[in-house]
Parts: C-alpha cells; sequence; structure tokens
C-alpha cells in the first residue's frame, strides 16, 4: 500500500495543484450553500438592500450546476416565492430566467436523482399517485403516452372481481384463477404487456360497467391502484404558471401583513371576469394538475364543468377560480363550492366552502412554497368572495384547520389566525377560555399560549357571523328529520316516498319530473323529498311559490344561482312544526 506521505513527497507540485481544485471546489460549494441560505433569509426582504441581495444571489448562482436533490428543491420553491412575490421587473426576470434554467438541469440527472425529486411538483420529475376514476380518466386523456400503471396495494381488491362479469363465461378458468398477480392477471386478459396500455384498457373496462357514478367510484377505489406520470409538459408541474395573466402585480411596497380585515370583507367585489369556454377549460387543467402533484383531489374541481366555473380577479396579483360539481354528484341541500387561488399566475392555495344559505363551513390549505406570503391577505379575499358571490355571512372553520390531528396547525398557533378575522369556538365554555387566553396575550409580553391550551380549543368548531341573521336548522337536523319520517311513515321504503314526493310537487306546484329537462330533473330528484316532508307547501304565497320552483330547478342547472336563491326563500315561514321541534338523538 502507497502511504499519503510517500505521494506528498515524490509529487510536491502535482499534490498542491489537485489539493487547490478540490479546495476550490469545496469552497464553491460552501458559497452556494451559503448563496441559497440567504436567499432563503431575503425572500420576504423587501428593502432597497434586500432587492439587491435577492438580485446578487441570483446573479451568483447563475453558473452554479445544482445537482444535490435536496438543494434543487431549495432553490426551486425560493424560486417559486420570488416568481409570485417579485418586487420588479429585474427579480422577476432573474428568478423566471434561473427556474427554466433548474428545470432544464432536471432533465440530465441520473435516474437516482431524479426519483429523489419525485412527487416534487418539479418540472419533468416523476408524480406517483392513487386517483378517483374521473380523475385518472382524465389524467390518461392529457398525458396519454405518460400515465402508466404504478403498483396495486395489496390490501385492494383484484382486478378479476371487478371484470369478471365482463369476460367471456368460457373464459371460466381466468374468471377463478389465483395464481397470478394483480398485473400479471391483467396482462393475460387483456392482451398486453406495457403499462400503460393495460390502464387504458383497465379504465375502458370499468367505464363499461352500468352503475351511477358514485358507485363506480366506489367499485375503483377499491382497487386501490396507484399510477405513475412522468411527462416533459412542462405545465405539468409547479415550476411555471398556469393561469393566463395580463400583467404581473409586482410588490414594490413589500408584503401586506397589516390591513382592516372587516374593511377588506366588504369591500365591492369586482365583477366576474368573462372567459371563454376554452379559457375555463385551461382554469379547470391548471386546478387539477395542481392538486394532482400534491396526490389530492377535491369534488368541484374534479366533477367540475366548464360551465361550473366563475373567476374573479383580485388586488395584488390574485385570481379566484370558483368550481361547482357537475348536477348528478351535487350534494342535495348545501352548495360544495370548491376555489383555487393563483398568485400571478401560480396556484397557491386551494380548499373550498359547504354552503347552507348564508351559513358557510369553509376550508383553506395553502401551498407550502407560499406559507411565508400574505396568507392573512388571502384568507380575507376568499372570505370576500364567498361572502359577496354568494350571499355568505355566517362562517365556520372545523378543528383540523388549526390543530385537531394536524401538529402543524398547532405548532402555528393556528387559532389565533382565525381570531384575527372574528372566529370564536362555538361551544361556550371554550369561547370564555379564548377570551382569557387573548387578555393574557394582550397584557402579557411574550406570552404564548401552550400547546395544552390550543388542542383544547380543537374541541370545537370556530364560527364568525358578519350579518344579522342567524341559521335556526342545520343540514344535520334536516337529515336525522328525514330519515326518521321515512322510516316511521313509509317503512323505510325510499321509492315509495320519492314517488310520493313527486305527486305532492305536482299537485302542490305544478312541477311534473317528466317535463324537466335533465339537469332540471337532478335538481327535482335531490330536493323533492326535502320539499315535500319538510315544508308546508299549501301555505305558500305566489310569490314565495315561484321562487321554490326556481330554486328546485337551479339546484340541477346552476349551484351558483342555486345558493343565491336559496337566500330570497324564507324557509323559517314554512318548515313544518315537526321538523322545528325535532330532537337529533
Amino acid at each position: 500500500m502507497i502511504s499519503g506521505y510517500f505521494l506528498i513527497s515524490q509529487y510536491p507540485n502535482e499534490f498542491k495543484i489537485y489539493s487547490d481544485i478540490a479546495l476550490y471546489f469545496i469552497t464553491m460549494a460552501r458559497s452556494e450553500n451559503t448563496n441559497l441560505t440567504s436567499l432563503k433569509s431575503a425572500l420576504t426582504d423587501f428593502s432597497s438592500d434586500g432587492t439587491q441581495t435577492k438580485i446578487q444571489i441570483l446573479k451568483s448562482l447563475h453558473n452554479f450546476k445544482f445537482s444535490k436533490p435536496s438543494e434543487i428543491l431549495e432553490y426551486h420553491d425560493a424560486l417559486l416565492f420570488l416568481l409570485s412575490y417579485a418586487e420588479n421587473q429585474s427579480v422577476f426576470d432573474l428568478a423566471k430566467g434561473e427556474m427554466n434554467r433548474l428545470c432544464d438541469a432536471v432533465i440530465h440527472l441520473n435516474e437516482t436523482k431524479k426519483e429523489r425529486l419525485s412527487r416534487s411538483g418539479i418540472a419533468f420529475t416523476e408524480t406517483q399517485g392513487t386517483f378517483s376514476f374521473v380523475m385518472m380518466k382524465w389524467l390518461v386523456y392529457q398525458f396519454p403516452e405518460d400515465v402508466s400503471i404504478h403498483s396495486f396495494d395489496e390490501t385492494g381488491a383484484h382486478p378479476k372481481d371487478i371484470l369478471k362479469h365482463g369476460l367471456n363465461e368460457m373464459e371460466f378458468e381466468f374468471i377463478g384463477d389465483e395464481e397470478f398477480s394483480k398485473l400479471k392477471w391483467l396482462e393475460k386478459v387483456s392482451g398486453f404487456k406495457n403499462k400503460k396500455s393495460i390502464l387504458k384498457w383497465l379504465l375502458n373496462c370499468v367505464d363499461e360497467i352500468e352503475l351511477e357514478p358514485f358507485l363506480k367510484e366506489q367499485l375503483f377505489e377499491s382497487l386501490k391502484l396507484y399510477i405513475t406520470i412522468n411527462t416533459l409538459n412542462p405545465q405539468f408541474s409547479r415550476s411555471h404558471e398556469s393561469f393566463y395573466i395580463k400583467k404581473n402585480y409586482f410588490h414594490s411596497n413589500a408584503l401586506l401583513k397589516k390591513f382592516n380585515e372587516l374593511e377588506l370583507i366588504n369591500k365591492k367585489l369586482p365583477t366576474e371576469t368573462k372567459l371563454t369556454t376554452t379559457q375555463k377549460n385551461g382554469v379547470l387543467e391548471s386546478a387539477r394538475i395542481a392538486l394532482a402533484l400534491l396526490n389530492r383531489e377535491t369534488d368541484p374541481i374534479t366533477y367540475g364543468t366548464p360551465e361550473g366555473i366563475k373567476v374573479f380577479d383580485l388586488e395584488h396579483g390574485l385570481t379566484i377560480a370558483l368550481f361547482s360539481i357537475n348536477s348528478q354528484l351535487r350534494l342535495p341541500l348545501e352548495s360544495y363550492v370548491g376555489f383555487m387561488m393563483y398568485k400571478n399566475g401560480h396556484p397557491m392555495s386551494y380548499g373550498g366552502a359547504w354552503l347552507f344559505g348564508k351559513r358557510s363551513l369553509i376550508g383553506i390549505n395553502i401551498f407550502e412554497a407560499f406559507r411565508g406570503g400574505e396568507s392573512a391577505f388571502v384568507f380575507a379575499q376568499l372570505l370576500r368572495t364567498y361572502k359577496q358571490a354568494f350571499g355568505a355571512e355566517q362562517f365556520e372553520v372545523e378543528p383540523y384547520q388549526f390543530g385537531k390531528n394536524n401538529p402543524e396547525g398547532l405548532k402555528s398557533g393556528a387559532f389565533w389566525f382565525y381570531h384575527r378575522f372574528g372566529f370564536r369556538p362555538i361551544d361556550e365554555k371554550l369561547f370564555q377560555l379564548a377570551e382569557e387566553e387573548h387578555q393574557k396575550i394582550i397584557n402579557t409580553k411574550g406570552y404564548r399560549s401552550s400547546i395544552d391550551i390550543l388542542k383544547q380549543f380543537t374541541k370545537s368548531n370556530l364560527g364568525v357571523n358578519f350579518g344579522k341573521d342567524k341559521i335556526s336548522l342545520k343540514p344535520l337536523q334536516i337529515s336525522h328529520f328525514i330519515t326518521y319520517s321515512i322510516a316511521k311513515n313509509f317503512n323505510g321504503d325510499r321509492k315509495i316516498v320519492f314517488k310520493w314526493s313527486q305527486d305532492i310537487l305536482k299537485k302542490e306546484l305544478g312541477l311534473v319530473y317528466s317535463k324537466l329537462n335533465k339537469d332540471e330533473q337532478f335538481g327535482f330528484t335531490k330536493l323533492s323529498v326535502f320539499v315535500a316532508l319538510c315544508l308546508n307547501l299549501k301555505k305558500l304565497t305566489a310569490t314565495d311559490k315561484a321562487t321554490l320552483i326556481k330554486l328546485i330547478k337551479e339546484k340541477g342547472s346552476s349551484e351558483f344561482n342555486y345558493t343565491l336563491t336559496y337566500n330570497k326563500f324564507p324557509f323559517d315561514k314554512y318548515y313544518v312544526k315537526e321538523l322545528v321541534e325535532f330532537k337529533v338523538k
């Protein structure tokens, strides 16, 4: 074995050269790590010095070849923040150029490093996940050469149990075969070996099964199928803006952290942005992709249609897109309207609201790369939109949003984020505890609520009322009453009660199911039992009768119009006494 001392003594000049080269690369690596750390620290610094720091760092990083997946992801999200919250054109252009350079570099990484970036959402990286049947069909349609089977969860149903009734009876050997794995069985019955082709074949077979959409979804979900999406389409990523904007908003006056929340919530909402059907399809595509990259879905986006989309351009480069579910799959009484918020064209937040008259349960999720931005401003814009677009005045958030089974929510003190907007615990004892804690924060410098206190708050929803009215009945009570009534008066026969409700609505409202169009029939099906069992139709005035008829039709034709019409009908005036007095056990 040759010793290091021998090499140094025999080749001193060469050793010094190699040492200098090694030292150079070590110094460069440390320098880039330092630059990356400094860039992250400067992201929310909008002073003139902060702006110069960002520009200098971006220029210094231009020639650095990132190869560590962790650094690529870190730099990517810093650039994403800069593209959305740039203070001027110079910072934006530098960040844009660096984002393009970084994504191009990803293409040339070796497979091991690319694999470590899978599910990151960076352009040209792979994503795996499991999705609903409708969403998986859409992904295969949009990216036909880029989506294939990844695996089946062991706990899922075998494909033969789902597809056996679609095979020829003479294939009884394969119908009952226990020898082959799930994938091998699909290879044998489909005739394909390529996982992309097998996936398309499987989806087509499921599509041909004659079932109601929600039952077909449940059947498909039982497979627990995971897919891989590996595309060179840059739009399938978090890296590039996916929503067309006319002009970037630059934060020349820094981030907006302090503002009058109530004033903004009540500020008149801009008129709806008019979009063509093609543009609305683009909005739907961008929202689905943004969630697919997180391996998540929301019903209004998955089951949305271009006709069920509204878009509003708000201040500070924010755009909100609202989504309603297609008529067949809508909730029967409430309206589940989802949203995707965009910041200078980049998806940055999603969630939804469950609207019931002037009451709304609401939920928001802000993408991780944007959490150092204007979260409070974004939430205020969300409340403003739902309040003015749909007439919602009373909002509630569920405990997960501020800490239940959500350690990050507890650690960040999310409860106090909602408290800022007037949200208080619905539970009276917890309401009092919140008031006491708030006084401690005001009166005691440096005081912070303990995790144990914050956990206590998660035992109750939080609510705020921006109006004067109160909702007398909640969907829970109505639902329990209907179940009770069907069991008591119709021996649990749902077909009989639907036929009975048809007769009642025909007699009292003049609504004939067979004479309605397809969408209106969906509305009739969803609301007829509620209307017949829960409302005293004989007391209807001519005006209220017309409003109720319109409401039933709009439930199937336009969820947006339904929410507005719902607020015009005086339900409290017509609820039957038995429902009002009914107690949920």
